[in-house]
Formats: C-alpha cells, structure tokens, sequence
C-alpha cells in the first residue's frame, strides 16, 4: 500500500473532537519531537507533547506498510485497546497529531521531489561512478606530547575499510592529489579508479594539503605536528569524527561537539552575600587561548562567545570553587552575573531567594485589545535589556522567568479578573457583572503589575463616568438660560435608559454597543441629580433645555464644586457676582430711616435688595429677636413709588403698625383689619397708601376683593401660618398677585419638609416642583437628597442665631426642673394611662389621629394639675406648688417672670394662687384684642410693681418685646421646641441687659419626659436649612401604636 494512502485509513472514523484537538496540538506547537522509523514491513511513528501543565506524552504509532493494519497505538493518556467497530486499536488525540504532522512532512517532501528532478540525471551518474568503488575511512589519533621547547599534539592518521592502516599522510595526499596509486599495507594498495572518501574525509584531506604546506611533517613516523593556537582550527575540520586522544598519559575516546559546555552552576544567597559555584571537576583547556576545552570525555569547541564568558569565571571558580559576590552588590549586577551565566550554560541552579531578588528587576507590558468582540489582555515580560511576550515556550526557556513568582502571580491575579490564557493571549471569560468590576477595579489593578497601554481609544477597556460629561451654558435673556449636556458620543435613548438605571439604583448599565457606564460614579450621580430636581426630559432629541434663572445658583453649586468640563461659566460668575457681592452693590440704607441698623441687619438688607432685583424671592428666618420687622421696614423704604402688601397675624397687626410709625414715618400705611366698613374704606382708597396690612383671618374673608389688585411687594409674617399647604388661608395667600414676595418667620419647619415646601410655593412658585414630587425626592431620609435640597434652597433662605451676630446679648441658661407629681395625681394618672393604653390596642392608630391626640392631651393636663379635667378632685398639684414656690422665691430676689403655659385653665389655675398670695400679674391669651397686647406688654416693662405675666404659649410667642423680664416659666412642654424658643425670645432679645433664666418644669414619670425626647428631633429641623442635616418628622402623625405606647409608658 502506498504511504499516502496510509492517511485516510488511519484517521477513518474518528470524531470531530479527537481531529480538532490534535490539530490544536500541533498549531499551539505542543508537539515538540517527531521521528520515523522502518522495521521490515511496518512503520513506527514516534512523537513527544507537552501540554500547558507541562505534563509530557510520548505517543508510538507502529502500522504495516502493505496492509496499514495498525498493530500499536501506545500514549500515557489512555491504556492500550482495540475497537471493535472500527477493527484497530485505538487512537487518540496525542497519536492524531503525530499522524497528521508525518503524512504533511511526507507531501511536502513528495513536492520537492518534483523540484528535484532536473538533478536526477547528474546525481545518478555520480552514484554509478561510486557504486563500482569501495568506500575508505580515515581514523585520527591524536596525542598531547610533552617536549621542552614546548608542549604540543601529534596527529596520526589511519586509512582503511574494516581494517585500517597507520600512513605517511603527506604521501598519502601527495599521491591523492596526483591520482596515483598509494601502497598502505600488504595486499593494500589505494587506487582512486578502485576506492573513494565521503565528502567530510575528502574535505579533511584538503584541509590537510593546506596544513601540510604551512606546518612541519614528521618525515619519519608521517604524522602532523599541531601547535596548541591551532588546535581549535584542526578539530573544527574533523569535528564528525570519533577520534583517540591521548591527553596528559590518559587515553579517550572522543566525540568533538560545537555544543556549549555542559556545564552546571549553583548560585545560592549565603547570610547576605550571593554565592557562585560549579561542579568540583572543570573543563580542562587545550590551550591558553581556552578556546578549545577536554570535559567529561568530549573535547568542546563550542561557540568563542560561549567560551569567552565562561572564561570570565574559569580562573576563580577553578583556584577558589566560588566566586562570592557581597551584600553591597545591587541587584541589578547580579542579574547581569545570570545573563553571562545564561550565555554559558542552561544547567543553572538559582535559589528561589536570589529569584525573589530579581522578581524587582521585573516587569510587565499590558495591552489591552478587542479583537473580534473578544476582550484579549496582552502580556509582555521585561527584565533588563530582555523583553519578552507572554508564552508558556518563552516562559519555560528562561529559567530565572519561569520560577519568578512575580510571572507566576501574573496568571493568578488574570484569572481572578477572570482573563484566562490561551495560546499567548488572556481571554476575558465572565459575565457582565464580572466585567463591570473588571472595568471599576480590576484595570487600576493591572496598573499596578505594570504599564498598561493608553486603552482609552478601546472603547471595551473604557468604563464611562460623569468625567466623560460636557456641559454648556447659554444665556438667553435675564429669566432663562439654556443648558445642554452630553455623555460622549451617547444617544439620548442611552442617556435615559442610564437615568432609569440610575432610578433603579443599578451600579451600571452595559448599552447595546458594549459600552459599559458606572451608574455608582459621584459624578454621574451629581448629573442624574441635576437631571431630576431640574426636572429635565432627557430623551429631548437636542439635549438642550431652558433653566429658569434662580436655579443658576443650584446648577453652579453642582457643577463648580469640581472641575467639570463646562463651557459658558461666566454665567455662573455673572449669577453669583448679582448675589453674593453685595458690598460691591451701590446699595445704600434709606437716609430717611429712624433706626441705625446692626452690620448683620445691613446684611439682611441688601439680600433682600438683590433678591428683588434678579426678581427672586426669599425667606428670611433669623432667630427671633433679631430684627426681621426692621429690615423688612428698610427694604420697603428703600423702594419708593412701589406698593406693598403685608400680612400679619392677628396680634401682631398693631406691632407693625407701631414699627412704621417709628422706624419709617414716612410711609402711608393702610390697616384692613376691624369692622367692614373701615377694611373697604382702605381698600377703596388703596392707591393713598404705600402699603396696607392686614391679618391672615381678615385676608380669608377679603380675598375676592384683591383679585384685581397686583402689588410690587407681598411680605407675610410669622409663616409658618401657611405651611399647611391645604388650609383654605394658605390657598388665599399663594393667590394674592405680586412681583415679588418674601416670608418671614422663625420656625420654617413646624412638623415636616411640607412645611418648607409650602413656604417656597409662595415665595417662588414651582421652584422646588409640585408637592407630589418635592415630597418624593426630598422626604424619604436619604442623606444624599437632603444635600440637594440643602443646594437648591441655599440662595434663598438668610437665617442668622443670635450668638452668631449678637455678642453683647446677655446669656441664656436654661435648666429643666423634674417635679413629683402629688400621691392622688400620681394615682389618677396611672389610672387614665391604663385605660388609654387598652384602648389604643382595639383602634387602627392611623385612622383615629384626633383621638389618640385627645388622649395625649388629656394627660398632659394631668401632669399639670387634674382638676382641670376631673371633676371634684382636690389631690392638689405637684408642678403648681413648685411653680408657686418658685414664683414667690424669683419675686424676692426681685426677678420679673414670664410663665407660658398651653393650657388657659392652668393659666387660671396659678392666677388665683397668685391672688391668693397678693401678687399682683398681668394675663394675656388669644382672647386679647391687638391693641390690648401692646398695652400690656408697655405696662409689664414700665411697672416695677407687677412683677409676673401669665401668657398663652401661642398667644403671646410671637410680637411681643418685655426685655424687662429676665426669667422665663415653661409650665408643661409643647411637642415642637421652636414654638417655645419663640415665647423665650420676647425677653431674651436686643434690648435685654440681664441674663435671662429659663426653666421647663417637666413632670416626673410621665409623658412630658417622652416629650423632651421627640423635642430633640424637632429641634434638628428648625436648624436643618443652616446645616443641611433636613430631617422629616411628622411627630404624632408619624408615630406607630408601639410608639404611642410607648409614650404611655410610666
């Protein structure tokens, strides 16, 4: 059968698998040896494999060349046997491969030999000129001889088939060259028509005619004279000869080799210092050239570059069996020691610790491609001048490479970015959530290892963030800039399919092209942010948007915090320059104004002024008793021929009116308030007035009548009366028509975010959107949203304290005063606390609010005094006997006292104490008329004789000044602590001289304690818009039937 034929059967019926995995062996170069051989009638193929793991394979295929009956298939990878289906032994994928590369090598051969045909001819007749003729061999014996003038090496040369024959080797060539017969021995003649050398004995005798006519002959034994320098020479032309040598009186029989030295070497790390050392027996030089060496029975003429570095050693290593190099040696030298060592011999023993050494010497290349949607890291591995690509070939050709942890970590710490190697390449083989951490973590890892090319052009390798976003700003006109944005070369359908992502708090979005986006990047975080308080449609074709100018300074805080790529930020400086430079504003005090105004209220002053004048609005919310009247007084004297509208609460109508009267007398103001006929009578001759007030309830009446009336100005006191964005006085108050409007209040936030909410729905309608959507932005507590709310309502909110402005204000010292209730009111409040808790467990607590209030609220009356609500008890109270001893005890160190209590039947409770004990007070609740508070207040301040005022909390916390009072009763806690802060600033405020005292008398054991706990929550929020910590809170509205009863607990 012939060979070629041999293929098909050999490889018939085999699986698609055992083909392509022999095939992948021999294209990843696994197959490292392969040899044929004939015995009689059947071939042997004989192959060596070494896989990645560097286990080894040595598949033997033997087959009958006329038949092609495979009669062995041995491999380490599978026991011997015969399948019976296809009739032969098995064959796997090792004997696939040594299969398919002998029959390759047998084509490539068959095409040759149609190439070689034209020689035929001539090759023919060279080898019937031979067939006739008996080839000859030439032995060499060569001989170190020892001679006084100087050693030298004697050839000798025997000629012969079988047998061979000592010659005269100059005749011997003489007579070659001539052609003339030669006698060597008896019956031995040459004759050149009877006998003939191969090509290398024919190369060697003209090399010797060479020699010959250049060296001396020994005439009488025809041996050749070799002088050491020569010795490399003479052996390089008989290197395929086994020859004799005879050296220093020892006889070898020697292979020459060109190979290198087969020399081995031990470097070890000895204490500090690195230690180079070789076997005891050395390579012995033929000469002082040391080019040609005796070693191990072989005499080595290897390559002069090989020998010139292993001289560099020789001589130390030889006298001292090692070279010690010291602890001061850098490393980077040793590793230049190894090179040469490398060029020397590939039997190095390097101790794992001198490789930990060098591990410093290397490093890595990354690059990082895509290839047909396949994400390939490529390696390159560098140490000194070697630079290499990242091979298991290249890797295990190196020794020093190939133990160095730092290269074996590589593919570890691939493997954990799940990158895998394959065939010189790592392959990315995870999922996306794999690839994203990858993308986040994984390339600044690599970074590390080594210099990773600029992937920044692979858009697989580039994990998009908000650094990637342009922003640009155009000013349209003074109420509207335009504002665009972009996100690389992404689609507006990208853009908002990150957004819905980013809403459903993804870490990142893999976009149809692969581009991967991280959605966790601050940055992009900031512009989702802005995306959605600005309420922008992102799937807008242009991505170009109109922004109301008042949230320039929203837009600014976001994007001027870093450094965005942003084009048109002048309009920014442009913005805050209008706001916030106000001591560049040629803005002046009214010269026609009766008050000098304190540095902080000058402040005020011009921030209402610029407000107006960008026409914003604001809300000024400095603590109380700071003067919010006055600078709301010097603004609308500082804005002539303009009409302004302010809206008080009913007790303090006749505070401002006063206010005016002193501070701008100047100003006509107009009062809608009292009787019908005197409220139309202003209002008929409105156009007299610069300014009309009126109340919140006499508005609720009046509205119809300003539905044809616009003012410049809408200023409302005390606002937190419209934060129920519900009330009917809320809805009258936001539809008044003005320019523009400002609210003044204390407390902004009463209960919860709404309240705020509600305040800028006047002040600026739709500025912080629809209540719906406020409330799902900013009222869930996240932190995050409560910094954005912070941003945005910034620019418009002015609250001072006054230990910030006011540094000559006497202090305020509060204490708390834990009273015991008396034996029957403790009684009495055990026993209602029981019933109420029975029947909060029968009742939804969501659905029965004011009942549950109810309850509340009639306990806190029994911690007061339980008369008030039992009828007949006589128990006596415990907080009226201390207040009253606390009274009498204040008016002999004659203190002047202001008691606040919620409750009026209490108020008349300690009135007639006090009656009882001859003091003389004053009593104020919301019964009393305007002009009658105002009365009373001048009264309590001028009257050195009364020296206590009885006043309703919520009647008397707001327009009132008694700075002659410097101590301050708090009867009972009220739920929210800013109510009770604005009833302790009527004494402690500008004007006050004394330290002001104030007490809480809190009832022991019982609800009041749980009072104080909710008031340290609702304290945060009246000073959220400062600090930005916004908090929601709904207090008994928010609280659950286990914290209500929680409440009841004793």
């Amino acid at each position: 059968m012939k060979l070629l034929d041999l293929e098909f059967k050999l490889l018939r019926g085999l699986s698609k698998i055992s083909l392509t995995r022999g095939k992948n062996i021999i294209t990843d170069n696994k197959l490292v040896r392969l040899n044929g051989k004939k015995i009689e009638d059947s071939y042997n193929i004989y192959g060596k494999i070494k896989d990645d793991k560097l286990k080894e394979y040595n598949p033997h295929l033997r087959f009958n060349l006329k038949n092609g009956k495979v009669t062995l298939a041995k491999c380490e990878c599978h026991e011997e046997k015969y399948d019976e289906d296809l009739g032969r032994m098995v064959i796997c994928e090792h004997l696939v491969a040594i299969i398919l590369t002998f029959f390759d090598k047998i084509k490539k051969q068959s095409n040759k030999d149609n190439i070689e045909n034209v020689k035929k001819e001539t090759v023919k007749y060279i080898l019937d000129e031979k067939s006739n003729k008996e080839l000859l061999d030439i032995d060499v014996v060569l001989n170190e001889v020892k001679d006084k003038n100087g050693d030298y090496f004697e050839a000798n040369f025997f000629i012969g088939s079988k047998i061979k024959y000592l010659v005269n080797i100059k005749e011997f060539i003489s007579n070659y060259i001539k052609k003339e017969n030669f006698y060597i021995a008896k019956g031995f003649i040459y004759s050149y028509k009877k006998y003939y050398f191969n090509e290398d004995d024919e190369e060697l005798i003209e090399f010797l005619e060479e020699y010959l006519s250049i060296c001396r002959l020994e005439l009488n034994t025809g041996n050749i004279k070799i002088f050491p320098q020569n010795i490399r020479r003479f052996l390089s032309f008989i290197q395929k000869k086994k020859i004799k040598f005879k050296y220093n009186y020892q006889n070898y029989l020697c292979d020459i080799k060109t190979t290198d030295l087969p020399i081995s070497f031990t470097f070890k790390k000895i204490k500090e210092d690195y230690v180079l050392s070789t076997k005891k027996v050395f390579p012995i030089p033929l000469n002082k050239k040391m080019n040609a060496f005796l070693y191990d029975r072989n005499i080595y003429i290897s390559s002069i570059k090989n020998l010139q570095s292993y001289i560099k050693f020789y001589e130390d290593l030889k006298e001292y069996g090692k070279i010690i190099f010291s602890k001061d040696t850098c490393i980077k030298d040793i590793n230049k020691v190894i090179e040469v060592l490398n060029e020397i011999s590939n039997d190095i023993n390097i101790e794992q610790d001198i490789i930990d050494d060098l591990d410093k010497l290397i490093s890595f290349k990354f690059k990082l491609t895509n290839i047909k949607n396949h994400r390939i890291i490529k390696v390159k591995i560098i140490r000194g001048n070697l630079e290499l690509e990242y091979t298991n070939d290249n890797i295990n050709s190196n020794y020093i490479i190939k133990r160095s942890r730092k290269v074996r970590n590589i593919e570890s710490e691939m493997n954990k970015l799940r990158f895998f190697y394959n065939d010189g390449d790592f392959i990315f083989q995870g999922n996306d959530d794999e690839y994203y951490e990858f993308l986040k973590n994984g390339i600044n890892n690599i970074k590390k290892m080594g210099e990773v090319n600029n992937f920044k052009e692979e858009k697989a390798f580039t994990l998009f963030d908000g650094s990637f976003l342009h922003y640009n700003l155009k000013s349209n006109n003074e109420e509207h800039t335009s504002f665009m944005f972009s996100l690389s070369d992404f689609s507006s359908s990208d853009l908002n399919k990150l957004y819905i992502g980013w809403k459903e708090k993804k870490s990142y979005i893999k976009l149809n092209d692969d581009s991967f986006v991280n959605l966790e990047d601050e940055d992009m975080t900031n512009f989702f942010k802005i995306v959605e308080n600005l309420n922008l449609d992102i799937m807008s074709e242009n991505n170009s948007y109109i922004v109301e100018n008042n949230k320039l300074y929203y837009l600014n805080e976001k994007l001027n915090s870093k450094k965005y790529n942003v084009n048109g930020v002048e309009i920014f400086k442009e913005a805050l320059n209008k706001l916030e430079n106000l001591d560049d504003e040629k803005i002046f005090i009214p010269s026609n104004l009766n008050a000098t105004l304190r540095e902080y209220q000058v402040k005020g002053y011009r921030w209402l002024k610029n407000l107006s004048k960008l026409g914003f609005g604001g809300i000024l919310t400095d603590e109380m008793g700071l003067g919010k009247t006055i600078q709301i007084i010097s603004f609308l004297l500082s804005e002539p021929n303009k009409k302004a509208f302010v809206i008080t609460p009913t007790s303090l109508i006749y505070n401002w009116d006063e206010e005016f009267k002193k501070f701008a007398p100047s100003l006509k103001v107009g009062i809608i308030h009292g009787d019908l006929k005197a409220r139309n009578k202003v209002l008929d001759d409105i156009e007299k007035y610069d300014l009309i007030i009126t109340t919140y309830g006499t508005l609720r009446n009046d509205y119809l009548k300003y539905e044809n009336i616009k003012f410049n100005y809408l200023i409302i006191d005390e606002a937190q009366n419209i934060s129920n964005p519900k009330a009917k006085v809320t809805e009258v108050v936001k539809g008044i028509k003005a320019n523009i409007r400002f609210a003044l209040t204390g407390t902004p936030i009463e209960n919860n975010l709404i309240d705020l909410w509600s305040l800028f729905d006047f002040i600026m309608p739709g500025y912080l959107f629809s209540k719906d959507e406020f409330s799902k932005k900013f009222t869930n507590n996240d932190e995050k949203s409560k910094q954005e709310l912070r941003i945005m309502i910034n620019p418009y909110i002015l609250r001072r304290l006054k230990k910030d402005v006011i540094k000559e204000l006497p202090n305020k010292i509060e204490d708390r005063f834990f009273v015991e209730m008396t034996k029957n009111q403790k009684k009495m409040y055990k026993i209602y606390v029981k019933d109420i808790q029975d029947k909060l467990k029968q009742i939804d607590s969501r659905n029965n609010r004011i009942a549950i209030f109810a309850y509340l609220t009639r306990l806190r009356q029994l911690c007061l005094d339980p008369s008030i609500i039992v009828e007949d008890y006589d128990g006596g109270s415990g907080k009226i006997n201390v207040a009253k001893e606390l009274i009498k005890k204040s008016i002999k160190n004659n203190h002047k006292i202001l008691l606040f209590s919620q409750f009026t039947s209490v108020l008349h409770k300690v009135c007639d104490e006090l009656k009882g004990e001859q003091i003389s007070y004053l009593y104020l609740d919301g019964s009393t008329p305007s002009k009658e508070r105002i009365r009373l207040a001048h009264e309590f301040n001028n009257n050195e004789d009364i020296k206590i005022f009885l006043i309703s909390l919520k009647a008397g916390g707001t327009g009132l000044n008694l700075t002659s009072a410097d101590m301050v009763i708090h009867f009972d806690p009220w739920w929210n602590p800013a109510i009770e802060d604005q009833a302790t600033d009527r004494a402690h405020r500008i004007g006050q001289k004394n330290v002001v005292r104030v007490i809480k008398l809190i009832t022991k054991e019982s609800i009041e304690e749980k009072i104080l706990l909710l008031q340290e929550d609702k304290k945060a929020l009246i000073e959220d818009v400062i600090t930005g910590e916004l908090k929601e809170d709904g207090l008994i509205n928010k609280l659950s039937r286990d914290e209500l009863l929680e409440l009841l607990k004793i």
